[in-house]
């Protein structure tokens, strides 16, 4: 919320509010009894300005501020609930592109340890596409992608002829973009307050509600602040300290695209990320709730291995004249205005010339995809093979030697998944299950109601839990 400037109290518009103690004003001393003058219009006018300015302003929360934005509307208003206080905290931890297996290949101290004190699974399988926005985004609600409409990074919807794209921040904002409801939303609406730096979909005023602190992406912002930030809010006074956060970090995704998934970018940027989470709980620990808090690692999904001659073009013979085609990943989502007979073509003519692909109409896809029943995927849809790019045009001269996206059963799609905690049992080895089941394990540590339309299951992860403490 953004708070004018008024009198002796400075506000603007952050995510770290410092609250100022109450102030006592005392009764002003016995004046004489004397005709007061006519006040001039100055005076009236001084007078009238103070007495909006508070009206306007709630003045139990003035207070200075940092430069972390605030939304306009507060699910929570800013304050836990009293039921929310004796809770605990929850930090969920995403880390783009991190791959499952990277813990055989590279050092990990951190990780290795965070897997001791509590539970790891063999895997994170992510949903399709298996890339970063529909993939957290089923993270944060259980959906998939068909289910709660964020089908790419970049899509189209047909209804409304607009083109989201991840890196517009007009359309990553916008609420009405997104189904279900995110852990962030379920905690706010529930009274309980929260706060993101970066975490995918935390900019968007989903159901009107922003976490409370939250953060427009800027790439240029350390991993140290990120991870101090965290800290910071955690050290808040009670009825503003937010029970729910999240995090997100780029680094090995980014080293993953650019120098391939074995490269020593990736290994460093590994133990980049490993020291940050060094950080993190020697913070934790240092805070005097700190045995309250909960930890939770994952990654959107994994990182395969591409060559320069893995870019397949549609053949110039294919007829596009009047289609509208969006990348989707490796994929290609192709728009052709609702005309049935038209889709039905379009698909036949991909399969007699498509290699290492397959076109189908949006009702044909897999079942096993979960996307077949939403238009913003397409009418058709080219899926290509695995490790392989298929487009609409010639490729692009920035050649990536690592990409994601593709079946999410591929093992190298795969990510993360780890959890320590009060109630996670400890040194947990567990087996590789979909994404779609950590919100209602988020909401389930945070004894928080879960949205019950969902696709996962509250059961999938119940056992990770010590259920003779659980709540």
């Amino acid at each position: 919320m953004s708070y004018p400037t008024v009198f002796l109290c400075t506000i603007s518009s952050s995510s770290e509010r410092k609250w100022p103690a109450s102030t006592t004003i005392t009764p002003s001393a016995a004046v004489p009894n004397y005709r007061l003058k006519r006040p001039s219009l100055k005076t009236l006018v001084f007078a009238l300005v103070i007495l909006m300015c508070f009206i306007a302003c709630d003045v139990d929360k003035l207070g200075t501020s940092v430069d972390v934005p605030v939304q306009e509307i507060f699910g929570t208003d800013g304050q836990n609930s009293q039921q929310t206080l004796e809770k605990p905290y929850l930090i969920l931890v995403g880390i783009d592109g991190f791959r499952h297996d990277y813990f055989e290949h590279f050092k990990t101290p951190t990780f290795d340890q965070i897997a001791s004190a509590g539970a790891k699974a063999e895997a994170l399988i992510p949903p399709f596409p298996s890339l970063t926005f529909p993939s957290f985004y089923s993270i944060a609600t259980g959906l998939y992608p068909g289910n709660h409409g964020i089908v790419g990074n970049r899509f189209l919807d047909p209804d409304q002829n607009k083109l989201y794209s991840y890196r517009s921040p007009e359309t990553v904002r916008d609420g009405t973009w997104y189904g279900g409801e995110p852990i962030w939303v379920t905690a706010e609406t529930q009274g309980m307050v929260s706060a993101s730096f970066f975490f995918p979909a935390t900019e968007a005023d989903i159901k009107k509600i922003r976490p409370t602190f939250w953060t427009a992406y800027d790439t240029s912002v350390r991993n140290e602040d990120r991870v101090d930030q965290i800290l910071e809010w955690l050290e808040l006074p009670s009825l503003q300290r937010p029970h729910m956060i999240t995090v997100y970090f780029s680094a090995v995704d980014s080293a993953g695209h650019r120098f391939g998934s074995n490269s020593l970018q990736v290994a460093e940027a590994i133990g980049t990320i490993d020291r940050m989470l060094a950080r993190l709980l020697t913070g934790i620990r240092n805070l005097p709730h700190g045995d309250r808090v909960y930890l939770v690692i994952v990654s959107d999904h994994g990182m395969a291995t591409l060559t320069p001659d893995s870019y397949l073009p549609l053949s110039k013979e294919v007829d596009l004249e009047g289609i509208r085609s969006v990348k989707l990943g490796p994929h290609l989502s192709l728009f052709t205005k609702g005309e049935t007979a038209r889709a039905k073509r379009l698909r036949d003519e991909l399969n007699d010339s498509l290699r290492h692909g397959k076109a189908y109409l949006r009702d044909e896809l897999p079942s096993f995809l979960h996307t077949g029943n939403n238009p913003r995927i397409g009418d058709v849809v080219v899926v290509a093979d695995d490790g392989y790019d298929i487009g609409s045009g010639q490729q692009g001269v920035d050649f990536r030697k690592g990409a994601h996206g593709w079946d999410p059963t591929m093992s190298s799609m795969h990510g993360i998944f780890l959890a320590m905690g009060p109630d996670i049992r400890p040194a947990v080895h567990w087996p590789a299950f979909e994404s779609i089941h950590v919100y209602p394990f988020l909401t389930r540590l945070l004894e928080l109601q879960p949205n019950p339309e969902i696709d996962g299951d509250v059961l999938v992860l119940a056992d990770l839990t010590d259920t003779t403490q659980a709540r």
